[in-house]
C-alpha cells in the first residue's frame, strides 16, 4: 500500500550535463502532472511525463527538473545580421528622439532572437538518455517514501476494519432475537387492546412473518463481512488503483449499514450501525491517501 503523499531528489552528473530532479506528490483524486524544466528542453515534458505515468495512476505530481552544462559547448547560435539590424534601428529610433544614450549590447541581448539555443537531435538524444535515469531514480524515492507512510495507514485502517467486523458480528446476534422481539411487541400491543392472544395466534404470527420479512437484515449482514474480507484482501494486496478500491468498497459497507439501520427497530442495532458507519467514514478520510 502507497500513500499519495511522497517527495525525492536527485541530483546527478552524467557526462558533460548536471542533472536535477525533484518530485514532490500530493493528494488527487486522478493523475495530474506539472512539469517545470528549462524551456529549451521542453520537447522532453511529453517523454518525462509518459515515464511517470508508469508509476503513479492517482495524485498531483509537481515535477522540477534543472539541466545544466559542466564545460562550455557551443550550443548558442547568434543571428548577426539581425543583431545590426536591431542595433541600426535603435540608434535611428535615438537620433530621431534626439536621446543621449546610444544602444549597448545589454539591451541588444534582451531579443531573443539574436541569440538562439540550439542543440541537435543527436545531443538532446543523450541527454534524455542521461534524465530518464535520473528521473527514475527520483520515482524510486518518491515510491520509498509512499510505501513509508502507506505503513502507518494500512495499520490504521485495519484497526478500523477490525471494529467494523466486531460490530457486524454483534449486529448479527442480536438479529437472531428479532422474532422475539417483534413477537413480545405485538403480544403488548394485543393486551393494550385487549384482545385474546391466543384466539389470534395465527393472526400474530402472520403479522411476525411480515414483519420479518420486511426487516431481514440477513443479507445486509452477509454483505458486510464479505465487503470486510475483500477489504482486507485488496489493502494486502499489489493491485493498481488500491485507494479507488478501498474507497468503493468503504462507499459499500456504509451504504449497509444504512439499510440496517432503516430496516431494524431494535435500538441496539440502530446504535450499532451508526457506530459502524462512524468507523467506515474514517477509513474513507484515510483511503483519500492512499494511491
Amino acid at each position: 500500500m502507497r500513500s499519495m503523499t511522497g517527495y525525492g531528489r536527485i541530483e546527478e552528473n552524467i557526462g558533460n550535463y548536471s542533472f536535477t530532479v525533484e518530485i514532490k506528490s500530493l493528494n488527487g483524486k486522478h493523475l495530474n502532472i506539472k512539469t517545470n524544466l528549462p524551456w529549451i528542453y521542453s520537447s522532453l515534458e511529453l517523454k518525462i511525463n509518459d515515464v511517470l505515468k508508469k508509476y503513479f495512476k492517482r495524485g498531483s505530481l509537481n515535477v522540477y527538473i534543472d539541466i545544466r552544462l559542466i564545460q562550455p559547448k557551443d550550443i548558442i547560435k547568434i543571428d548577426k545580421a539581425l543583431a545590426k539590424s536591431y542595433y541600426d534601428a535603435l540608434n535611428e529610433l535615438a537620433s530621431y528622439l534626439h536621446l543621449s544614450d546610444l544602444p549597448d549590447l545589454e539591451l541588444l541581448v534582451k531579443f531573443k532572437e539574436i541569440m538562439r539555443y540550439s542543440i541537435d537531435e543527436k545531443d538532446l538524444e543523450d541527454i534524455w538518455n542521461s534524465l530518464e535515469k535520473v528521473v527514475i531514480k527520483a520515482i524510486d524515492k518518491v515510491i520509498e517514501t509512499q510505501e513509508s507512510e502507506g505503513e502507518k495507514i494500512y495499520k490504521v485502517i485495519i484497526e478500523y476494519v477490525d471494529k467494523i467486523e466486531n460490530i457486524t458480528n454483534e449486529i448479527e446476534k442480536y438479529s437472531k432475537d428479532m422474532k422475539l422481539y417483534y413477537m413480545e411487541k405485538l403480544k403488548e400491543s394485543l393486551k393494550d387492546l385487549d384482545l385474546d392472544i391466543e384466539y389470534n395466534k395465527e393472526r400474530l404470527e402472520y403479522e411476525i412473518a411480515l414483519i420479518l420479512e420486511r426487516g431481514d437484515i440477513t443479507e445486509e449482514i452477509d454483505r458486510l463481512k464479505m465487503h470486510v474480507k475483500k477489504f482486507r484482501d485488496v489493502s494486502s494486496s499489489n493491485i493498481e488503483a488500491i485507494g479507488q478500491n478501498l474507497d468503493f468498497l468503504s462507499q459499500e459497507m456504509h451504504r449497509e449499514f444504512n439499510t440496517i439501520a432503516s430496516k431494524s427497530k431494535l435500538k441496539e442495532v440502530t446504535a450499532l450501525s451508526i457506530e459502524g458507519r462512524l468507523f467506515v467514514n474514517k477509513i474513507k478520510e484515510q483511503v483519500q491517501n492512499i494511491h
